[in-house]
Order: structure tokens, then C-alpha cells, then sequence
């Protein structure tokens, strides 16, 4: 992530649980130890970095296209704001992308356009992040384990489906997650990771490095690292979020860790 204004702009590694130095930055318990340079946090350790290569905003985004030829080619749809949700189209690939995911429960679908040219989604009550919180206020022990188990094979189920047809999400995140049953993965432009979602080998700024690992990354360091999951599941957040993304295990690998646990 990056933090500052326009004229200085730092970047900012974080990496912890729950009392450590980073855990308590995220959780807005604690403030920076500086805001004059580039850091790296991981748990209590702090060190400055060289600087990263600044993301570009979304309104200089350089790979905006016209997806006009793409959005005319969609089946019309009379929008009722009780049921769907708009979007406006931004990439060619996030539409090709839906249009491959068609019929799949574990991925949003894209129903069509209005006559202005806007996407046309189902719409659903909320993402993942309130039942998250809540479920790491609210419910304890085994309840808890068994909330967040259930929801993690069913994001695994999602992700897996993305990965038999060649995409990587790139972006894994809660706010990507839909409240549903079962959950539904959403925003298929898959261009690049967003703050704590970045795995290590991103760091550079290249983006080529992307890989069905890096999706891995995400899954457990990000869909996890701002609630803590109970003990059980520390072992599957520390494999998934290794270093060298030869390291990490792939889904299938990760679907049997979940499904082996005693809860």
C-alpha cells in the first residue's frame, strides 16, 4: 500500500497478527513509527525499503479501453435497482472473463446491459467484510472455526473454477467475496492486486509474475489477516502466504487442509 499526498507518497508493508506492532497498525490500534519513508512491518520487525514504483490511479488507468463493440454484443436487460446492480464496463478481458463464467454459482454473472451501456449484475445485500467482523465479535469457538472453514472451501470451490479456465483473480479480497450461499466471487477485471492481496512477488512492480500462486496468496493473507482466525488454522496462513510461490500449496493441496481439519 502507499500512504502520504500527491507530492510525497510512501510505501508501506504490513504484515502481522493481533499484538504485534503490524497487527495493531491495521487494526488502527497503533500509529506509524514514521511518515517521512518507505517501510516494511512484519509482525514487530521494522525496516525501511527502497522505494516501490507508484501505482497510477484510476482515472490515469493507461489500460482503459472503449469496450463499446463488446457491451453492444450483450443481451438488453430493463434495470430494476430492487434486483440488480450496475457497473460501468472498463475492460474488454472482465467481459470476456464473465462471459466464460456463464452458468457457474461460484462466480457473479453478468446478465446483460441497459440501453446506456452499463453492465447489469444480480444484486446482492453485502460482500464478505461485515459477516467477517461479525462472525469474529459475535461467535466463538467451534462456531466460529466452522463459519470460517465452510466459507473458505466455498471461496476455494470459486477460485478453482477461475483456474480451470486459465484466470487468475489477482484481487482477492473480501469486498470481492458476496454474502450468499454459496459465496460468489465478483470483479473479474483482473488486473492488479490492491493493498494487503499483493503477494511478495509483486513487490518489483511486475505484474508478469502474476500466477495461480499469487490467487493462493490471497486466499488465506488477505480473506484472514484483518479478522485472525482461531489457532487451528495458522498452519494453512503460514503455508499459503510463503515467500517463494513454489512454496505455497496449489488449491487442491489447500481444499484437502480445510476439509482435514477436526472441527
Amino acid at each position: 500500500m502507499w500512504y502520504g499526498d500527491e507530492k510525497h507518497l510512501y510505501y508501506l508493508k504490513l504484515i502481522g497478527a493481533a499484538g504485534t506492532l503490524a497487527g495493531d497498525i491495521l487494526r488502527r490500534k497503533a500509529d506509524l513509527p514514521y511518515h517521512d519513508r518507505d517501510l516494511e512491518i512484519i509482525g514487530n520487525d521494522v525496516r525501511e525499503v527502497e522505494h516501490k514504483p507508484r501505482p497510477y490511479s484510476l482515472g490515469d488507468d493507461p489500460d482503459l479501453e472503449d469496450c463499446s463493440e463488446e457491451v453492444a454484443k450483450l443481451p438488453l436487460v430493463a434495470f430494476d435497482e430492487q434486483k440488480h446492480h450496475l457497473k460501468s464496463p472498463k475492460y474488454k478481458q472482465e467481459i470476456r472473463y464473465l462471459l466464460q463464467c456463464r452458468g457457474s454459482p461460484r462466480i457473479v454473472q453478468l446478465l446483460g446491459r441497459t440501453e446506456e451501456g452499463a453492465l447489469v449484475f444480480p444484486k446482492f445485500e453485502q460482500d464478505l467484510i461485515k459477516p467477517a467482523v461479525r462472525n469474529g465479535l459475535l461467535n466463538k469457538g467451534q462456531v466460529r472455526i466452522k463459519t470460517i472453514r465452510r466459507w473458505m472451501l466455498e471461496i476455494i470451490d470459486g477460485v478453482a473454477y477461475l483456474h480451470s479456465l486459465g484466470i487468475i483473480h489477482r484481487d482477492l479480497t473480501l469486498r470481492n467475496i458476496l454474502d450468499s450461499d454459496p459465496l460468489v466471487i465478483c470483479d473479474l477485471e483482473c488486473l492488479n492486486a490492491c493493498g494487503h492481496s499483493r503477494p511478495f512477488e509483486l513487490d518489483d512492480g511486475d505484474y508478469s509474475k502474476f500466477s495461480f500462486a499469487s490467487d493462493v496468496f490471497a486466499l488465506d493473507r488477505y480473506v484472514m489477516l484483518d479478522y485472525p482466525p482461531p489457532p487451528p488454522f495458522r498452519d494453512i496462513f503460514l503455508a499459503c502466504t510463503q515467500v517463494n510461490p513454489e512454496d505455497r500449496p496449489t488449491l487442491a493441496q489447500l481444499r484437502d487442509m480445510y476439509e482435514g481439519m477436526t472441527v
